[in-house]
């Protein structure tokens, strides 16, 4: 394994063992070693809750944010994924993360029109903009694919870069990461529930990338045998 292994952030938390986005599943993620969680939040009513999909059931209770937080906040980086298609989120989520002011934050968001409003919003708090695979076409070279990546980032003014690996290898590897840290980016990606994630993660370790998100526990303990 190379040295500089990327920051390991628990997708959803240990989804192998618990329901996704619980209490449960973070802290179990926490306990397991991994270095952070993510977690997907919208807003029902005033209340920031945690739920991954859009159409959530709005009958059912999910997590609320603040609750969450109050034992987790201090336990390691907390990825938090905005997946709002308003800004209206965004005074009930300071409200929030205020009562937090040491802990390590990241904000995160696939909905670019929204990242302005998140920075504006949130200066201090690192911003990670997460770009899917489809944005890019197999016609791109190298070049255009790095100046889409740093342009794109820029304009949203991000501080970080959520590049699925399938990119990474297809467009650079370690020199698309290099280049992209030049410009001032932390670069993330993400490893998939596969047979290949040990190998995934010490490519991302070669390729210097960051921080990565991952579906499965168990990577934990592959880091721990290398």
């Amino acid at each position: 394994m190379h040295k500089n292994t990327p920051l390991l952030i628990a997708h959803r938390g240990d989804t192998i063992s618990y329901p996704e986005n619980t209490l449960e599943a973070f802290l179990s993620a926490f306990e397991k070693g991994a270095d952070g969680v993510e977690m997907d939040i919208h807003l029902d009513g005033k209340e920031v809750i945690i739920v991954h999909n859009y159409l959530f059931n709005r009958k059912k209770t999910y997590p609320k944010l603040k609750d969450i937080l109050k034992l987790i906040h201090s336990k390691g980086r907390v990825e938090i994924e905005v997946k709002a298609l308003s800004i209206d989120i965004l005074q009930p989520l300071k409200k929030v993360l205020d009562k937090f002011p040491k802990a390590d934050f990241e904000l995160t968001t696939s909905e670019i029109p929204l990242s302005s409003y998140i920075k504006q919003a949130f200066p201090i708090i690192p911003l990670g903009l997460i770009l899917h695979d489809f944005f890019f076409q197999k016609w791109m070279t190298q070049e255009i694919v790095k100046q889409k990546l740093v342009g794109w980032g820029k304009m949203s003014k991000a501080d970080r870069l959520h590049v699925p690996l399938t990119v990474l290898s297809q467009f650079g590897k370690d020199s698309l990461v290099r280049e992209l840290h030049k410009a001032g980016f932390v670069i993330h990606s993400h490893i998939n529930n596969t047979g290949e994630q040990g190998k995934e993660l010490s490519d991302l370790s070669q390729w210097q990338v960051d921080q990565c998100t991952f579906d499965n526990i168990e990577l934990i303990n592959a880091k721990r045998s290398t």
